[in-house]
């Protein structure tokens, strides 16, 4: 998959939108995603509340991670990145979708997109951290294979073999 590779998908309410892999040209559209998210610091303190941690944290997204974003009339809507760890073969999995365009199957489509890219780079495991009450989340990780793998209280971590 070329970084810049276009997925044109339609979500649950017949509207299209593209998922795409991004880099650094993506920042600015990415940065004014998360300055409007709502609620800030939604799951484990991300995004950041303050503005410029705000910044620098999706600035190092997109610098260190394999980046990809959900696109509507050319807005960021969506955004996740698979953070690897090249010497585990391995990669973590954050995800946020903008307030107004979740329950769409936009997230199903970016985890489907970054799942195909983990294969790809050879990836052996996913995992991702998620609030035991973000039943949401859970569902769609649950749809697309990820397991619990703890018993944690107020967090748990998942899986996805590859």
């Amino acid at each position: 998959m070329a970084c810049g590779q276009r997925f044109l998908r339609v979500d649950k309410m017949g509207c299209p939108f593209e998922v795409r892999c991004c880099g650094i040209e993506a920042l600015p559209e990415l940065t004014r995603m998360y300055d409007d998210f709502s609620p800030k610091a939604a799951s484990q303190g991300l995004p950041p509340v303050l503005d410029e941690p705000r910044r620098k944290w999706v600035r190092r997204l997109i610098e260190t991670g394999e980046n990809f974003v959900a696109w509507k009339e050319g807005k960021a809507v969506g955004h996740c990145a698979l953070l690897l760890d090249q010497m585990r073969m391995d990669g973590e999995y954050i995800i946020f979708v903008a307030q107004h365009y979740r329950n769409r199957g936009m997230g199903t489509e970016l985890t489907a997109v970054a799942i195909e890219r983990a294969r790809e780079l050879g990836l052996k495991r996913l995992w991702l951290i998620v609030e035991t009450f973000n039943f949401r989340a859970i569902r769609l990780y649950r749809k697309v294979g990820f397991q619990f793998c703890d018993e944690g209280e107020r967090e748990r971590t998942m899986v996805l073999g590859l």
